[in-house]
């Protein structure tokens, strides 16, 4: 995927089909993602231009605002993803079985018990059972200084908790834009429920790449790329060190097969 990372303040400006930032030229057909944070001047006009050139938008600043194209190409292939509600169950199974399967803490698990479940509830009180064990091995690893021992979101208790969400969050959108541009619907999941905007096969295919994000963060830490006093009382990353990092987060992007999960989910449609 072609993505433009833009985390100073500045105001982007189109000309003759390229985006201008600063000194910079980048022509559009060159930019399939474009992801803004800080204090970014970014008016209509530009918006409409971009998503004009099927460009999505993701803005940072203290939350996340997501802008994409909005496509009505491949009705054929979203009728497919309406109708296989009807195996939704199957699909969730699929989903949370290669979750597992791909921990990389290499917790072992009894999969007879979720292929016998018979309905979403049950899978995920399965999932839930997996996740409290999960979670306790995976956050041992940090310094104790570092973490109170548990999961906690919305908000985060802690600083490794925090760069999980931030971490979720980024892929989540990343996710999204692919999921649009394969002509799927976002908002029809099968092991997640939609509700308002949130897009519940974003976070569906976001289960299969928990574990890879969660080593992620575990290594920043543990290589000291990323320290406790890189954060605030509130646990959010300071401007400067979140500017740093999207050397790295471009890169660990860049590892993601989600094309090739993508492809695989449209084969079970």
């Amino acid at each position: 995927m072609n993505r433009l990372i833009i985390d100073k303040k500045g105001r982007v400006e189109i000309q003759n089909s390229q985006l201008v930032f600063e000194d910079k030229k980048i022509p559009l057909r060159k930019i399939d993602f474009l992801i803004l944070a800080g204090n970014i001047e970014l008016n209509t006009k530009i918006i409409a231009k971009l998503t004009q050139h099927d460009i999505s938008i993701l803005i940072f600043n203290r939350g996340f605002s997501f802008i994409y194209p909005f496509s009505s190409k491949n009705a054929e292939l979203r009728k497919k993803q309406f109708f296989a509600l009807n195996k939704r169950i199957e699909i969730a199974k699929w989903i949370i079985k290669e979750k597992i399967k791909r921990n990389f803490l290499k917790i072992e698990f009894d999969f007879k018990r979720l292929d016998k479940a018979k309905d979403i509830d049950e899978v995920l009180g399965i999932e839930g059972a997996f996740a409290r064990e999960y979670f306790k091995r995976y956050f041992s690893l940090f310094d104790k200084n570092l973490t109170k021992g548990y999961r906690s979101k919305r908000p985060p208790e802690d600083v490794v908790n925090a760069l999980m969400s931030f971490f979720y969050t980024i892929v989540y959108y990343e996710i999204t834009n692919i999921i649009i541009k394969n002509g799927l619907d976002a908002q029809i999941g099968y092991l997640h429920e939609p509700f308002r905007n949130h897009n519940a096969l974003s976070s569906d295919i976001l289960e299969l790449f928990r574990s890879e994000i969660d080593k992620f963060v575990l290594e920043l830490f543990k290589e000291k790329k990323i320290k406790k006093r890189d954060f605030n009382t509130q646990y959010r990353l300071r401007d400067e060190k979140r500017k740093e990092l999207w050397k790295e987060i471009k890169e660990f992007l860049e590892t993601l097969k989600i094309q090739k999960e993508i492809s695989t989910l449209k084969g079970l449609l």
